[in-house]
């Protein structure tokens, strides 16, 4: 150990080195500057990008999840993966697309709120690679969202229970695996991310000052904080949400809090009281928009500046909104001129072939 506190970096390596993990993706991911943004703002923007981890060209930081995921999976000797989300998860798509890679089947349920975006009559962006990889998907319609409303929820779940039981009761073993790649054997996988950005900034001849993200399942953010914590970096991580998060909600900071205990247990790293953890996370709720999956006039604006000014695009999603909360942050002096600042990009581009509600009007 480094001191009482912190883990030294050959420790963190060990520790994670003995998880059991199918390589799919294609790490460490890039780690660049924004040149002409950072020009443009005063401020050294660098990109860590995850949408780039693989297998295909359309990709994502959930590869990482699945790859812990599909390891342990694979160990237990299953057959078939269920996982679940919006028609136009990101998360199901990845998870699809490594578990083809590992001979496991995936089997996706997924919502559509036919109130907002209609009945899916076509098939567009990720639903479409989705249907290309010939991936079982159920589409389930809802009237809202299914992450706050119970009922909507129930109609999904029993879905996932029907199928789960069919296939086991023809033999298969089967791994359910929550909306956004949420499993207990992923939470870790982002503690790897943090760590190849301790090395390629340094290769930069930079020190990190913030590190921003989207936010909306919280599969990345405990990983982040935990290796952050376990290695006593001080890099301010912030979030910017997609969804609520706030106490009442099903996904909150106190789940953070848990999932972060959890990897620093799986690091055997030193496990900080609550509040300590607590005082770490910075979420910035008010670039959620209108609604989850509906394009907002802040993330159009960003996704048309970064293409823009560096040839390189975010979703309408997920990474469109954080990256907006980023450069409001920037303008109004909440990150301090001659920072450096990295944006996780998660991935989320095949969105950007949605419908107009999805992703707004960015050729405008």
């Amino acid at each position: 150990m480094v001191d009482a506190e912190h883990m030294d970096i050959t420790q963190f390596d060990a520790a994670i080195s003995k998880l059991p993990r199918r390589r799919v993706g294609f790490y460490p991911t890039p780690f660049h500057a924004l040149s002409n943004l950072s020009a443009a703002h005063g401020i050294n923007f660098f990109m860590k990008r995850e949408d780039l981890a693989g297998p295909s060209a359309i990709s994502g930081s959930k590869m990482r999840l699945a790859e812990f995921i599909l390891g342990r999976a694979l160990e237990n000797g299953v057959t078939h993966v269920i996982t679940q989300g919006a028609y136009l998860t990101n998360s199901g798509l990845q998870f699809a697309a490594a578990c083809l890679n590992a001979g496991i089947t995936p089997i996706l349920v997924l919502t559509r709120n036919v109130p907002r975006h209609g009945e899916l009559r076509e098939f567009r962006g990720n639903y479409l690679l989705n249907k290309t990889m010939d991936v079982e998907t159920h589409v389930v319609n809802v009237s809202g969202n299914e992450w706050q409303a119970k009922d909507e929820a129930a109609r999904v779940t029993d879905t996932i229970e029907a199928r789960k039981a069919e296939l086991e009761a023809e033999g298969h073993n089967v791994l359910v695996v929550g909306t956004g790649g949420v499993h207990s054997d992923g939470f870790i996988a982002h503690a790897l991310t943090f760590r190849e950005m301790l090395d390629q900034s340094e290769a930069a001849g930079i020190e990190l000052d913030y590190v921003y993200h989207t936010i909306g399942t919280g599969t990345a953010l405990p990983g982040l904080l935990a290796a952050k914590l376990s290695l006593g970096h001080p890099v301010k991580i912030r979030s910017i949400a997609i969804q609520r998060l706030n106490d009442e909600d099903r996904m909150n900071a106190g789940v953070v809090v848990e999932r972060t205990k959890a990897v620093l247990a799986t690091l055997g790293a030193p496990v900080p009281d609550d509040a300590t953890i607590r005082a770490e996370i910075d979420i910035d709720q008010r670039f959620i928009g209108e609604e989850y999956a509906v394009a907002s006039a802040e993330s159009t604006a960003a996704i048309r500046e970064l293409a823009r000014a560096e040839g390189v695009f975010v979703g309408p999603v997920y990474t469109g909104k954080g990256f907006a909360g980023m450069l409001d942050h920037a303008r109004s002096g909440r990150i301090p001129a001659g920072s450096n600042v990295a944006f996780l990009h998660t991935g989320d581009t095949g969105n950007l072939f949605e419908i107009p509600q999805v992703v707004g009007h960015i050729a405008d």
